[in-house]
């Protein structure tokens, strides 16, 4: 059957949100405005470093550079700093070798002789020549690279006195060479002692390192190129809609008769099984449960291995993979029914998915500042952002799982048993040979495969195939499990803990006996469960539910955070009236709640937004390369927050052989919500998604560091992208 029959696909309508509303009316150069302020916030959070390491006690050569910091802070006119730089300072920093100077107040300065006073603008040509301060104030910062070189860093009050001591001698030369215009002077002083100020916040206080710049601005220039393409500039009607007939450049759409036929000829869509429904949101919320139980018993000074056993419950992920195979398989033979393709299939599948965690992404890249500002603990800021971050490796996964859903569902079709029977045979084999030196990366490639293994039981609860099984059979598959999963522990000496957290990751052989328990008991109960939602109050909850889970989930960390303080005002045994006074008095709380109201607001109308439809666009092979690539560059930006967080600290910094930062998750996330939507709407004909490919592509490329199979997709990704933009559209006859 061809491509060309038509459906109907739904679509944001873009005056749905009224934040997006106003932006789309603004006038052009207003827009490019907002979006270019947007990336500049966005883009100064991601590319903060790691915060600096903790001050440590200095002895020999790095105490005797601290006595020189010491100098610079606190100049005199009898003391030179020269015989406290260490011997080998040059040859350990690259720095030239420092000389003293007399300014005419009479003190003596020792400066850097290659230094100046540096802006985006370039170097320093004023009339009222602040080179002396500027040269000693980058001598400072010399120091404090050597100091950290050494192993020994000072602290970040060091670098806040270095830029007070530069803002003191700026406007000191004010009032000693204001060559008539000391107002101006002032003015320029506090220019530039404020971008000392904002570059050495945005570097947390730490020593100053050479920064990719580059890569930073080609990865702000792809980031708001992605962000402004996505921004449709009024909405859609339904008869001038991307991706049809009558549209520039846009794919060729078949027929009207033929469209007409085929959409007389779709089937009605079939009514999702509610229980299914409701275990694919158990399996998403016990987890997140479970990871604040664990982080907020870490606060509390409680010993988290004996809330281990809890997790048996609470990792209730294989249940989630379980629900969602069941959703991937329907939702295949739909599109298939209706004439669709591979592209059409996975550009649906996933839309749903990385246009929230997208939203809920930008949200708490911003949430982590205003805390930092209020003084919240480095230490807690690490927690909240693994806290937040950690429950997304889930949604990455099950990006790839439904990416697999094609192939999976073929190999279904075409061998119903021992498809699941060869990946039940290597979960375990795959288990054993990561603890072999150099095979850990087999430990992520196991997480797939039990996700496709719980996707194929899934398969077969949609045949029907699981629901026929006697009760004893399934009631004994449950116990045989849970059975199972007690012996690796004791007997085996497996972790007890089947959460991912400060123990290390759960041994997959583990999850697998723990998935047969919880889907044999899962079934067993359906009749009784199916009964229960079927009542219009537990089925409202549920539909509530999965119309706005993000906006849920942060309403749930705020309530998380908040009762996190009133637990630990109570826990102080101070009475309960000190408590509640205790609890106004910090500021991170009250900021936090202030900030999450709004928030919760723009999310629910934002995952909940009007749709309209219009027929879906042809399948063709660059509809089906953008949803592949999208949905591939999708699962590395969620994947590389749980890695680095959202708070700017990275873990490993490695996604496995893939060098991962916040800036290039934020980049490979946008590149694979936009180009899930190009597939979806049908423009993955025009060049222009092509182009932004490529350039998305390049701040890997040109980031320090990058890893062989790194250059290997980003540019593989850039030659596919040249050649896709270079290609006239073409369409795809779907065998159906």
């Amino acid at each position: 059957m061809s491509a060309g029959a038509d459906t109907r696909v739904e679509a944001v309508a873009p005056g749905s949100w009224p934040g997006l509303a106003a932006l789309c009316r603004l006038p052009k150069h207003f827009r490019v405005l907002v979006i270019a302020l947007i990336v500049f916030v966005c883009g100064v959070l991601v590319s903060r470093p790691v915060p600096p390491a903790a001050a440590q006690p200095t002895s020999g050569e790095p105490a005797q550079a601290a006595h020189a910091v010491d100098d610079l802070v606190q100049p005199s006119a009898t003391r030179d700093a020269r015989p406290d730089i260490p011997a080998d300072f040059t040859a350990t920093t690259g720095a030239p070798a420092p000389v003293t100077v007399r300014t005419p107040d009479g003190l003596l300065r020792t400066v850097n002789p290659a230094g100046g006073c540096s802006a985006p603008w370039g170097e320093d040509n004023t009339p009222w020549d602040f080179g002396i301060a500027c040269k000693a104030h980058d001598l400072g910062y010399d120091l404090l690279r050597y100091e950290e070189r050494k192993g020994q860093p000072l602290g970040q009050d060091t670098r806040r006195a270095l830029d007070a001591r530069l803002a003191r001698d700026m406007h000191a030369q004010c009032e000693a060479n204001p060559r008539g215009s000391a107002r101006e002077c002032h003015v320029v002083a506090d220019v530039y002692a404020a971008g000392a100020e904002f570059n050495s916040w945005r570097q947390r206080w730490g020593p100053p390192n050479l920064e990719p710049v580059w890569a930073w601005v080609v990865g702000f220039a792809a980031v708001a190129a992605l962000l402004l393409a996505r921004l449709p500039g009024g909405r859609p009607s339904r008869r001038s809609a991307p991706g049809l007939a009558g549209t520039e450049n846009a794919e060729r759409a078949p027929p009207k008769r033929v469209r007409r036929r085929a959409a007389r000829a779709a089937p009605v869509a079939v009514r999702p099984d509610r229980y299914l429904t409701f275990l694919r949101l158990v399996g998403l919320a016990l987890p997140v449960l479970g990871e604040s139980l664990s982080t907020v018993a870490h606060w509390a000074g409680v010993d988290t291995a004996r809330l281990a056993w809890l997790t048996w419950v609470l990792q209730a992920v294989p249940v989630f993979f379980f629900a969602g195979g069941q959703a991937n398989l329907a939702g295949w033979r739909a599109v298939r029914e209706r004439a669709g393709g591979f592209g059409r299939y996975l550009a649906g599948r996933t839309s749903w998915l990385l246009r929230p965690v997208l939203a809920f992404v930008l949200a708490w890249l911003v949430v982590p500042l205003p805390l930092e500002v209020l003084g919240v603990p480095r230490e807690r800021l690490e927690e909240i952002g693994r806290l937040i971050a950690h429950p997304l490796w889930s949604l990455g996964v099950y990006l790839v799982v439904v990416a697999a859903t094609p192939v999976m569902a073929w190999l279904h079709r075409h061998a119903r048993l021992a498809t699941p029977a060869v990946l039940a045979v290597a979960v375990p084999a795959l288990d054993v040979l990561r603890t072999l030196p150099g095979w850990g990366l087999l430990g992520a490639v196991n997480v797939v495969v039990l996700a496709l293994l719980l996707q194929q039981c899934g398969f077969l609860y949609a045949d029907g195939v699981l629901q026929r099984l006697p009760g004893p059979v399934l009631g004994g598959a449950a116990a045989l499990g849970a059975l199972g999963l007690a012996w690796l522990i004791i007997v085996a000496g497996y972790s007890a803990t089947m959460m991912a957290g400060r123990g290390g990751n759960p041994p997959t052989i583990c999850l697998l006996a723990l998935a047969v328990s919880q889907i044999g008991l899962a079934v067993l109960l359906r009749d009784r469960a199916a009964g229960w939602l079927d009542r219009h109050g537990p089925w409202h909850a549920v539909s509530f539910i999965r119309s706005a889970p993000m906006t849920l989930y942060l309403g749930y960390l705020a309530g998380l955070l908040v009762g996190t303080g009133v637990v630990g005002a109570l826990s102080a045994r101070v009475g309960l009236g000190r408590a509640l006074a205790w609890l106004g008095q910090p500021r991170w709380l009250v900021a936090l709640v202030l900030l999450l109201v709004p928030l919760l607001a723009a999310f629910l109308r934002f995952e909940r937004p009007r749709r309209f439809t219009w027929p879906a666009p042809v399948e063709s092979y660059r509809g089906r390369l953008a949803a592949t690539l999208g949905v591939l560059y999708g699962a590395l930006g969620v994947l590389g927050f749980v890695v680095t967080g959202f708070a700017g600290v990275p873990g490993e910094g490695w996604l496995l052989v893939l060098p991962v930062d916040p800036l290039q998750n934020l980049v490979h996330l946008l590149l694979g919500w936009y180009l899930v939507h190009t597939a979806r709407v049908g423009t993955s004909g025009n060049r222009l998604p092509w182009l932004l490919t490529a350039l998305a592509c390049l701040p890997a490329l040109l980031a320090p560091g990058f890893s062989t199979a790194g250059v290997l997709l980003h540019g593989a990704t850039i030659t596919v992208a040249a050649l896709a933009a270079a290609a006239r559209p073409r369409t795809l006859r779907v065998a159906h």
